[in-house]
């Protein structure tokens, strides 16, 4: 095709496809908001009925709760009430008494007594299970309205079902503190049954006369009105239109619900529509303690229908009940169909609103397009040799510049290589004269050949593997593996422990037994450098003692590398620069600076570590410089 019909070509679309694609645009668009407001309905939909339950959850549970208070607070108070009530009857007795003999003090004692029996006889309280009983301080019966027959007769031997002398008890209490209370067991008159109650009694002596009046409540018996007392004030209980809390015992006789007709009912072969035993669970979740169920509720008191619930309950086993209140999931499907039919209408608004601003847009465009075409078709021989020119020269500059990018990588890698074998070299070459120079001599051992071709050997592998390891790191095609960091010290420690001694470096170490998941010879490298930079340093500085510190441990989640020396540290304005690329202080040892740039590359990039340098201070003074390095297991 030639370049005019491509210009031709190019002038059509400019003139067609502009308005075209916008209405494409504008119908992709309009496409994905619409299907984002779906998506975006959908999830606010979930989390929508998600809060719902959460929020519903949080106010059945804290009714709940509020009504157990209420019932175990009420049970707390049952014996405080019992105390107070009794104890203040008996004070209206003996009032009555004391008043009796005051006025009749003259008279005989037992005329006295008959007065008062006669006034105390008839009364009677709490439903008739109250009445006054009056005894001697010998054990005799003055006094008794439920059975006249026991009067006149000594019970101070009288125990109750665990062998408690409940009547000697009293008496001596009386003599000590002269009023009191006492709890025994014993029977309750109006009922025809062999069955011991747990009784409180209060006490208190008549002094002048020798006897005491007492009067007393059975526990169950006062339980028993309070639960019907406060049953009866929680049958109307409600928190909103669907809300409610119910109460039903552990037998499945539902005390308190909305419904009246439920009242007084047992109900614990109750099943929903799925076969679901909703008393009997209520119940059995209850007996455990509290918690959540779901099921089909047989009526919705808003629609009167059954709908689906989820309750919370909570057992009172003190009374052995179950309290429950609960809220119906159509709720919130009511909600979400709403939010549907807003989300459509908003939809339909959308679309109509997008239709017709793309189509004014699209001409707009195509009015612009048209105009634009026509200016490009006047003027596109005029700078057509221009763009050729820029073409041509465009093409020599990426040349160029791809031909400078791989010198500047291939410079790179060299000067990295000849960095890490400028001290193997050092230390083969060494080693073959040393063997050379001792074999002259006549001095040259099978140890000592031995031990320096291993040197030879290991720093010729050394060579080896560094070319692998460069080109390793830029390829990044390493496979890992586990490895002990003890092993990278020996390894290091063979290459460079020569130097070390030619360069009368002392080394102090503490190396634990380390495994890690990584790149062995590149923490060898890395190890390497820091030994390297420390002698340069050393010579530099012109340091005497020479120390060189190096610790290898771990922690539960780490490893470390502590590596530090005397060598006279970082000047302060360079320590942010010392891991940029070709950052030197080593020029008239002709460093290049690539060298902590690399091992920075390798712990950050390679074992996903962190590499941190400071300067050692020492009264001021800064004597050195510490690397640490912070190698995660994971």
């Amino acid at each position: 095709m030639s370049r005019v019909a491509t210009e031709n070509k190019l002038i059509k679309i400019i003139k067609y496809v502009m308005p075209i694609a916008t209405i494409i645009i504008s119908l992709i668009f309009t496409t994905f908001i619409v299907f984002s407001n779906i998506d975006e309905f959908k999830k606010e939909s979930k989390n929508l009925k998600e809060s719902y339950i959460v929020n519903q959850k949080k106010l059945v549970k804290s009714e709940v709760l509020r009504v157990y208070n209420e019932l175990e607070n009420e049970h707390k108070k049952v014996k405080e009430f019992i105390k107070n009530d009794i104890k203040n009857r008996v004070n209206e007795a003996y009032k009555i008494s004391l008043n009796i003999y005051k006025e009749h003090h003259n008279e005989s004692k037992k005329k006295i007594l008959k007065l008062i029996k006669d006034s105390l006889r008839a009364i009677k309280f709490n439903n008739d299970r109250g009445y006054f009983v009056i005894n001697d301080l010998e054990g005799n019966t003055i006094l008794y309205p439920p059975k006249r027959s026991v009067e006149g007769k000594n019970y101070l031997n009288i125990k109750d079902n665990n062998g408690f002398y409940f009547m000697r008890e009293i008496i001596r209490e009386v003599k000590e503190k002269h009023e009191g209370y006492i709890e025994f067991n014993w029977k309750i008159p109006s009922k025809n049954d062999d069955i011991f109650y747990k009784k409180t009694v209060f006490f208190k002596e008549v002094k002048p006369l020798g006897i005491y009046i007492s009067t007393g409540e059975y526990i169950s018996e006062y339980e028993k009105s309070v639960k019907k007392k406060l049953i009866k004030r929680l049958q109307n209980l409600r928190y909103g239109l669907n809300k409610f809390v119910f109460l039903v015992d552990y037998d499945g006789i539902y005390l308190s619900h909305l419904k009246d007709e439920y009242v007084g009912k047992n109900r614990i072969d109750l099943k929903d529509k799925n076969g679901f035993y909703i008393t009997k669970e209520i119940i059995n979740t209850a007996k455990r303690g509290e918690g959540f169920i779901s099921y089909i509720s047989t009526v919705m008191p808003e629609t009167n229908l059954p709908a689906s619930k989820t309750s919370f309950v909570k057992g009172f086993d003190k009374w052995n009940i179950a309290v429950a209140s609960g809220f119906y999931n159509q709720k919130i499907d009511y909600m979400i169909e709403e939010k549907k039919q807003e989300l459509d209408e908003k939809n339909r608004k959308y679309i109509y609103k997008m239709l017709t601003f793309s189509l004014l847009i699209a001409f707009i465009l195509f009015a612009i397009s048209l105009y634009v075409s026509t200016y490009l078709e006047k003027y596109f021989l005029k700078y057509r040799k221009k763009i050729y020119k820029e073409v041509e020269k465009n093409k020599k500059k990426d040349i160029l510049l791809a031909h400078q990018s791989k010198m500047v990588a291939m410079g790179e890698m060299m000067e990295n290589i000849a960095h890490q074998w400028r001290q193997p070299l050092s230390i083969i070459t060494t080693c073959a004269s040393g063997m050379q120079l001792n074999k002259q001599l006549g001095l040259l051992t099978d140890e000592s050949q031995d031990k320096s071709i291993e040197i030879i050997l290991s720093n010729a592998n050394h060579l080896s593997q560094t070319i692998d390891d460069f080109r390793d790191f830029l390829n990044n095609k390493k496979e890992k593996k586990e490895f002990d960091l003890q092993n990278v010290y020996k390894k290091t420690l063979k290459i460079i422990s020569s130097k070390l001694e030619s360069n009368n470096v002392k080394l102090s170490t503490h190396i634990e037994e380390v495994v890690i998941n990584g790149y062995e010879n590149e923490l060898i490298q890395v190890l390497m450098n820091f030994f390297n930079n420390s002698l340069d340093a050393f010579k530099i500085n012109n340091v005497e003692n020479r120390q060189i510190n190096l610790k290898i441990y771990k922690s539960a989640n780490f490893a470390y590398f502590d590596y530090s020396d005397n060598a006279g540290g970082i000047k302060q304005e360079y320590l942010n620069k010392i891991f940029e690329p070709y950052f030197t202080t080593k020029h008239q040892y002709n460093g290049t600076g690539i060298g902590l740039y690399m091992s920075q590359q390798i712990i950050t990039k390679h074992f996903n570590a962190n590499i941190e340098v400071k300067n050692i201070i020492r009264n001021t003074k800064t004597i050195g410089v510490r690397f640490t390095v912070k190698i995660p297991f994971q």
